[in-house]
């Protein structure tokens, strides 16, 4: 509870501080912008530490033009930490889910249209499972610092191992409603050595909203030219149901071509269904966005399903 005390009073001091700077002209021009999302189940205020336990993810993105379309460019490093629902780990049979870091870099482009509100993306992602992804140290010391119980098997973790996916997304507007409600199908997929799946969902939005090209929904607030917004801050609730069909997911079954020695292993779910609900705002210079995640269980021995909350702090700049 410590934690999630600290972090919220973090996160809303300086949102406070950043969006009670001077507004620019509404003509300003931010083709840059940072971010910071860190997701954990202690925002949900239960005494609950499982699962997808902890990520923390930095984002650096710019804007450009070319060929009358929006081109958005997104670097990003990230973590996720996975544990067991027994924090005590006395055998293996405590296990129901893997312990397991994944640590990566990632570069993504999206590009805009201005055809039905349409985007495509893609992305590349390098990352690594196991000791080397770090997440044994990441949450030992801050379970240390906030006084939380230490989880004792991670000896037990996936095996140290290195892959690479390449990813694609496409979302188009299905129907919109004087800019107050919009309805966004999306579909995803991922091929590599980390994570092969496919999945489908669709946002359905309720609140002042710009068009996609323009909008924080897809973090795409940043422009390479002036261009006319038809409001002067974004103000909307989000709902994203989503269904996704796993074909390999390394934080569980580890490694695609190295397993190791001595880590305790799982096998996916092959379907699997989640929920995202959250609200968001974001003024000329600044986005904040939260949120609550629902998800099935993820892989077959695991017994209860998972939630978590997300916190979104964005900062944009010329």
């Amino acid at each position: 509870m410590r934690m999630m005390r600290w972090c919220i009073t973090v996160f809303f001091s300086v949102s406070m501080a950043l969006s009670g700077a001077q507004e620019p002209p509404r003509d300003s021009v931010f083709r840059h912008e940072v971010s910071f999302v860190n997701e954990n189940d202690a925002y949900l205020f239960r005494k609950h530490d499982a699962y997808y336990t902890n990520g923390i993810f930095l984002f650096f993105r710019y804007a450009k033009e070319k060929q009358d379309r929006k081109l958005l460019r997104q670097f990003e490093l990230g973590q996720m930490i996975y544990t067991p629902l027994i924090r005590k780990t006395q055998t293996t049979a405590d296990i129901d889910r893997p312990y397991c870091g994944f640590l990566y870099g990632r570069y993504q482009q999206t590009a805009f249209s201005k055809r039905k509100e349409g985007l495509f993306q893609y992305s590349i992602t390098l990352g690594t499972v196991g000791e080397a992804s770090l997440g044994e140290n990441v949450q030992d010391s801050y379970h240390a610092l906030f006084g939380y119980g230490k989880f004792t098997g991670w000896q037990y973790q996936v095996q140290n191992a290195i892959g690479i996916d390449l990813g694609i997304s496409y979302a188009q507007t299905l129907w919109e409603d004087s800019a107050w409600i919009k309805l966004v199908p999306l579909v995803q997929a991922s091929l590599g050595m980390n994570y092969t799946n496919a999945s489908a969902g669709m946002y359905v939005c309720f609140g002042a909203m710009e068009k996609n090209r323009n909008s924080a929904l897809w973090n795409a607030s940043v422009q390479a030219s002036p261009e006319q917004k038809r409001k002067k801050n974004e103000w909307f609730l989000f709902w994203y149901p989503e269904l996704t069909v796993q074909g390999y997911n390394a934080t569980l079954q580890g490694g695609l071509f190295a397993k190791g020695q001595g880590a305790v292993l799982a096998d996916p779910r092959r379907v699997l269904f989640q929920h995202t609900a959250g609200l968001c705002y974001a003024s000329s210079r600044i986005t904040l966005k939260a949120g609550i995640v629902f998800e099935a269980r993820e892989a077959v021995q695991q017994k209860n399903t998972q939630q978590y909350g997300s916190l979104m702090l964005a900062y944009r700049m010329k």
